[in-house]
């Protein structure tokens, strides 16, 4: 009797060890439904049978709320992922899995960038009206905050001819103004590129190249005349048209913008020479400015300009290669050309995550079908 006590006593704890995997089974088995909330949202959730009990992991990124049996509002705090897990009156779990992130998270901010070069010839020729007056204009096709008396500080452009001409212009007839100086000749359009990023984060443009540059390492000689050689390692230099850019959304209409663009070109008029490899210097205009921009409100950064002086010597031919009296033969013209880099910036918030209208209007069968034959490749009969 007593050994068939025991043995019930055994078999009815290992059914309980059985059953204990399987239970958890079931429990680990439960479905998670994800919840995506921005801050500062409410969901309405209603459940067809009634809630006995809630659960929540950290009640500091959303809570939940019973309103009545079957009826729960959850509500997001703050930014993170939490979980919650309900009872109902039928002994079933639901098991939700909610993320809160801020509104901007998921939006991005593009940016159309047009890197120009012009003549200040041409834009001497439009100054000659008398647009010369205003130094400290600010540009844009929206409207501005009232400006300072003397603005200066950060992100503040000072000043120029190009400036002020803009300032009467607008950025539609500037756009129209370069278009035009193109055809000219007296502007050229050095890239026009559109560059997407997330909030918050950086992104670059290179339109160029890079120069290898070689670098002497191990310089040697000791105290005892012993000669050590030397290494050279190769660093690359990028130039040409640059562009590096840090967009926050502030809201949904204002983009603040940390923008740096630069132009570098080779200069070999001023390179050096270093065990046999010519390296040539760069000639650099750069600028960096940080400010606030409506969204598709064109920002206009001017004011860096170059000159090059070149000499052009001309005359009757043999005759002017003669030492001292070839001079009487021949006339020397010295020009200065001086161009200004212009840089419009237009930034643009994109939402990824919203939905295209093509995604919220389906297709009818009868107008999908066509498309699709169309895309069938045709076999010709035999």
């Amino acid at each position: 009797m007593i050994r068939t006590l025991r043995l019930s006593a055994a078999v009815a704890s290992l059914a309980a060890l059985v059953a204990g995997p399987r239970a958890s089974a079931a429990q680990a088995a439960t479905p998670i439904t994800p919840i995506d909330l921005p801050i500062g949202r409410s969901l309405p959730v209603t459940h067809p049978v009634g809630v006995t009990r809630v659960s929540i992991a950290n009640p500091e990124i959303a809570d939940v709320i019973l309103i009545s049996e079957r009826e729960l509002v959850i509500n997001s705090i703050k930014n993170g992922e939490t979980d919650a897990i309900l009872w109902l009156a039928d002994s079933s779990r639901v098991h939700y899995r909610i993320s809160v992130h801020s509104p901007a998270d998921r939006k991005q901010i593009a940016i159309a960038v047009k890197f120009a070069e012009v003549t200040r010839d041409a834009l001497r020729e439009i100054g000659i009206s008398g647009l010369w007056s205003d130094q400290h204009a600010r540009v844009g096709t929206g409207s501005f905050s009232a400006a300072q008396s003397d603005p200066t500080g950060q992100g503040v452009l000072t000043g120029n001819r190009f400036l002020s001409i803009l300032s009467d212009l607008g950025t539609e007839r500037v756009l129209a103004f370069l278009e035009a100086e193109e055809r000219r000749g007296n502007a050229r359009l050095l890239a026009e590129p559109t560059i997407l990023a997330g909030n918050n984060e950086r992104a670059t443009f290179l339109a160029g190249g890079e120069l290898p540059i070689p670098t002497v390492q191990g310089f040697g000689g000791g105290g005892g005349g012993g000669a050590i050689g030397a290494g050279i390692s190769i660093t690359y230099r990028q130039f040409g048209v640059q562009l590096d850019f840090t967009g926050e959304i502030v809201s949904d209409s204002l983009v603040k913008l940390n923008v740096t663009p630069e132009v570098s070109s080779l200069d070999f008029g001023n390179a050096i020479t270093i065990q046999g490899f010519r390296i040539p210097a760069f000639r650099t205009r750069r600028i960096s400015s940080t400010l606030d921009v409506r969204r598709d409100q064109s920002l206009i950064i001017s004011g860096l300009f170059t000159g090059e002086d070149s000499r052009a010597r001309t005359g009757v031919p043999f005759l002017k290669d003669i030492p001292i009296l070839g001079l009487l033969f021949s006339s020397a013209r010295f020009q200065r050309a001086e161009t200004e880099l212009v840089v419009i910036v237009t930034p643009a918030v994109i939402d990824p995550h919203r939905p295209r209208p093509q995604d919220l209007v389906p297709l009818k069968p009868d107008t999908a079908r066509p498309a699709m034959d169309a895309l069938r490749p045709r076999i010709p009969p035999q």
